[in-house]
């Protein structure tokens, strides 16, 4: 019995140190670089160029570990190498001009935000391809954002800069409230803290945003020009080596009892 209570904490032990860490990145279509973001003081790090100049959206698949983002002159989606910057193009959009990205790990659904049209995407993340879905009803959806917790499609209209929630079946936003910044064009959800952060290029800052409200506010610089594109990327911790120790210390207790149940009696 005492071994079966130490196998238990061991796994325990294991699982609490397998939980993932997030990091939030962003796209700097000034400088073309993918950026990781310090969510506490909003102060960015550079990771490397992009090779796609004018990328405006990011958005993170945790089932296939791929971070997505989307440029606005060649139309075209493609994916990113979170360690050193590097995208690989995917395919063409067929429309003209993508901004925000948010990806939806419930039913594994890339959503895009067009800006020409006003209208919400659903992204084949084989192909590129987007697939209307409908009029947003706001001229200006820049930044997009899911909410995997409450299945909640966020959205920032710069034209009238207030928080939105975006009807996944209808295209149809919402207004919640203004964000009391100009040009919030990225958008991310942090769902273990349930925080929403955004960026405004007008004054280069990282921000916080009210879900209820719709307020925004700031966090810090983020030290570099038109940061648009915004994601977390969950990534698996590796566990610590105390913790492979008390694996093998339970393995090796559980044999030891095996063998004596085994051992007939004289």
């Amino acid at each position: 019995m005492r071994i079966l209570v130490l196998l238990f904490f061991v796994f325990g032990m294991l699982g609490a140190s397998e939980l993932r860490a997030a990091t939030l990145y962003g796209l700097d279509h000034a400088a073309d670089q993918l950026i990781t973001i310090n969510p506490i003081t909003g102060l960015g790090t550079a990771v490397g160029p992009t090779g796609f100049p004018v990328g405006t959206g990011l958005a993170f698949d945790p089932s296939s570990n791929t971070l997505y983002g989307s440029d606005f002159n060649v139309n075209q989606l493609f994916t990113l190498n979170t360690v050193t910057g590097a995208g690989t193009a995917v395919g063409s959009f067929g429309f003209p001009a993508l901004l925000g990205l948010a990806f939806d790990p419930n039913s594994n659904t890339l959503y895009g935000a067009e800006a020409f049209a006003d209208v919400l995407l659903t992204i084949n993340p084989v192909t590129g391809l987007g697939t209307a879905v409908g009029l947003f009803g706001f001229g200006g959806v820049a930044g997009l954002a899911f909410d995997p917790n409450t299945n909640t499609l966020y959205g920032s209209d710069i034209q009238t800069d207030q928080l939105l929630t975006i009807n996944t079946a209808t295209g149809a936003g919402t207004v919640i409230g203004p964000l009391g910044f100009n040009s919030v064009t990225g958008l991310a959800f942090e769902p273990s803290s349930n925080t929403l952060y955004g960026t405004d290029t007008s004054s280069d800052q990282l921000l916080t945003i009210n879900t209820a409200t719709g307020a925004a506010t700031l966090v810090g610089g983020l030290g570099f020009l038109n940061v648009e594109g915004l994601a977390f990327v969950q990534q698996a911790a590796v566990p610590e080596p105390s913790t492979f120790a008390l694996l093998g210390l339970g393995a090796l207790g559980l044999l030891a009892y095996r063998r004596r149940k085994r051992k007939p009696a004289k």
